[in-house]
């Protein structure tokens, strides 16, 4: 990987420096009260066994990789910019407090959901039972020990996808692949299983479901439509998207960004 490569990739998220090291979620009230979260882990599968021995999949090229690190920052305003390339907009030119507001709520409302099921789960991460593998960011003992299952960034990843999908139903698509590239990072960063990032996959969307309908919801909705629209309507793109387009095209998914 280049110093230009990495430069690159780190342009996604003006915050790269700080995605090696888990943060406290936003102080922000979700949507949800406690009640609708544990309706929602209730329903959960939980996964009863699993083969900790089974292969892992191979790390992908350095620009996958790159991309991994850059995806490890959840918090807004810095992760609205893993959308910036689908959208063809530059989200951090200039505030946008109602997105913002919007992504720290639903935030938390997966930390919390997250939180729960991970009590449920006792599967340890990869980086804990194989020897040999190096996740992409740094992580001290206590996360090592930390459950595998389900994979937070999944969740967290599958809801912004969903919320950008309805910001901007023209380009849903890339939005939901995505979500789903953010929980992929996981597996590339040798944090969590394949199974972990598809199960938190499904939870996020389940989590946006009930989420759109709480109370309050919509207004933000509205308000963080309109900010997305004006940045769109700015004509300013993210320099990282030719480093994106290249990583996922090594990891043989082709680019997420549109015309």
């Amino acid at each position: 990987m280049t110093r230009a490569g990495a430069l690159a990739a780190c342009l996604l998220v003006s915050a790269c420096a700080s995605a090696g090291a888990p943060a406290p979620i936003a102080a922000a009230p979700g949507y949800l009260d406690a009640e609708a979260i544990g309706s929602l882990a209730e329903a959960a599968s939980v996964p009863v066994s699993f083969d900790v021995n089974r292969p892992f999949p191979e790390a992908p090229g350095p620009d996958r990789w790159w991309l991994a690190i850059a995806h490890a920052e959840l918090r807004p305003p810095e992760a609205a910019q893993h959308f910036d390339c689908v959208l063809g907009a530059r989200l951090a030119g200039h505030p946008r407090p109602a997105l913002t507001r919007l992504m720290n709520r639903l935030l938390t409302d997966a930390d919390r959901l997250t939180r729960i099921l991970a009590e449920t789960a006792t599967r340890p991460r990869p980086i804990k039972v194989i020897a040999g593998l190096t996740p992409c960011v740094r992580v001290n003992e206590a996360v090592r020990d930390t459950p595998s299952w389900p994979a937070g960034a999944a969740v967290v990843g599958s809801a912004y996808g969903e919320l950008f999908a309805a910001l901007a139903p023209d380009r849903a698509e890339g939005a939901r692949r995505m979500g789903r590239e953010i929980g992929l990072s996981r597996v590339v960063c040798r944090m969590n299983w394949p199974e972990d990032v598809s199960d938190g996959a499904v939870l996020g969307q389940q989590l946006y479901a009930a989420q759109s309908t709480s109370a309050g919801f919509s207004s933000d909705l509205e308000a963080a439509r309109s900010e997305v629209a004006a940045a769109r309507a700015e004509g300013l793109s993210n320099p990282g998207c030719a480093a994106e387009r290249r990583a996922l095209t090594q990891a043989g998914r082709g680019a997420t960004s549109e015309p």
